[in-house]
């Protein structure tokens, strides 16, 4: 028998209603916590109320995106033991619905709200992540990202120690430009480095074949230094203070959680031609575009634990080891993962492989089931 439409409207319908109350209480629960941490850790930092509240917020979505699949997981299960509660599956099952047909609405439903996410609400969440990045850094570390990467090359900003020509400045800042970075990443080729005092007036311009990232400098070879209103000067190597470190270089790379499904192809292509591997971001792509199956497997998941007849005393332990396998399989992903990032699986294969297994781990027990 086909499942008559009104009945998969309608286990849609309870799908998508359990879901959004696992949701409501997971925000909540998300923001005491957040809030919690926010001010624990901003205990002796001079941060405003405003200021922390909007942090919060901002960082809602990033803590839901990783938390979207238990609530898949919760709600289908919370959706199938109704249904089973109220006989409305063993009434189905009796009028020759398979298990397939029944479940198909809430696998729908799963996967079109992963579609949504994917496409609509991860933009307005990496805007929203990348405004908590940026006060994060202002607020509570005191720096905001060194590092710029776009079609015109790689632009660092550094902080001064003295003027470097003229000594005739405490400080300053110096910005620093170059087309492209060595295979180690501490050299950069075809630098062009401006320098100004705190009053934004410019000092000097340094230009420079190459520049070597050593140990709180920048050894730059083959230079033309400009001063205002006087001739170039050509020297065979010139030096530049620094406090950038290599690794802080590395972690100023916008991270691929602020950057919008849409747009990280474009910027992983920028990263890889400016010479820096593109790794983490090429994965989370992967990861973010298979989340729409992800969140269906998790359904699937769900019912080889709800399935059953309802046996009050068995039901706690039934949702206790559909909790337990949602944790076992995002600590899988997360090993797979972890390997993928150091190279030593495909990231195609880093981000695939969980969900596919996680979709086989759900098809089976439900093939063994409607088979009887």
């Amino acid at each position: 028998m086909k499942l008559p439409f009104t009945m998969a409207l309608y286990i849609a319908r309870v799908f998508i209603h359990n879901v959004m109350v696992v949701l409501a209480v997971s925000t909540i629960l998300i923001l005491l916590v957040d809030s919690v941490e926010l001010i624990r850790s901003s205990f002796n930092k001079d941060v405003p109320f405003f200021i922390m509240v909007q942090m919060v917020i901002l960082k809602f979505p990033l803590v839901l995106q990783k938390i979207a699949p238990f609530i898949i997981l919760i709600g289908s299960m919370l959706t199938f033991n109704r249904l089973n509660r109220s006989q409305e599956l063993v009434a189905a099952r009796a009028a020759g619905v398979s298990a397939w047909q029944f479940l198909s609405p809430a696998i729908a439903s799963a996967f079109s709200l992963g579609v949504i996410m994917v496409t609509t609400i991860n933009p307005i969440a990496c805007a929203m992540i990348a405004k908590y990045s940026q006060l994060e850094g202002k607020y509570m570390h005191g720096q905001i990202s060194a590092l710029a990467i776009s079609s015109s090359g790689l632009w660092l900003r550094q902080r001064n120690n003295a003027d470097q020509a003229t000594q005739t400045v405490d400080k300053g800042e110096s910005i620093i430009h170059a087309l492209r970075v060595g295979q180690e990443d501490d050299e950069l080729y075809d630098v062009t480095i401006f320098v100004f005092t705190n009053q934004d007036k410019f000092v000097q311009r340094v230009d420079a074949r190459k520049a070597k990232l050593a140990n709180g400098f920048w050894h730059l070879s083959d230079t033309v230094i400009t001063l205002p209103d006087k001739p170039a000067v050509r020297q065979p190597e010139y030096f530049l203070e620094t406090e950038l470190t290599l690794d802080q270089i590395h972690n100023s790379f916008a991270a691929p959680e602020t950057i919008s499904f849409w747009a990280l192809p474009g910027f992983i292509n920028t990263l890889q031609e400016a010479g820096f591997s593109a790794l983490r971001h090429r994965q989370h792509w992967h990861v973010t575009l298979a989340s729409p199956i992800f969140y269906a497997a998790m359904v699937l998941i769900a019912a080889v634990f709800s399935l059953q007849l309802p046996r009050h005393s068995k039901t706690s332990l039934l949702i206790t080891s559909c909790v337990i396998t949602g944790f076992i399989i995002y600590f899988m992903a997360d090993i797979i993962s972890a390997l993928g990032l150091s190279g030593k699986l495909p990231i195609i294969v880093s981000a695939w492989v969980p969900v596919m297994l996680t979709l086989l781990a759900g098809v089976a027990p439900i093939l063994h089931y409607e088979d009887g």
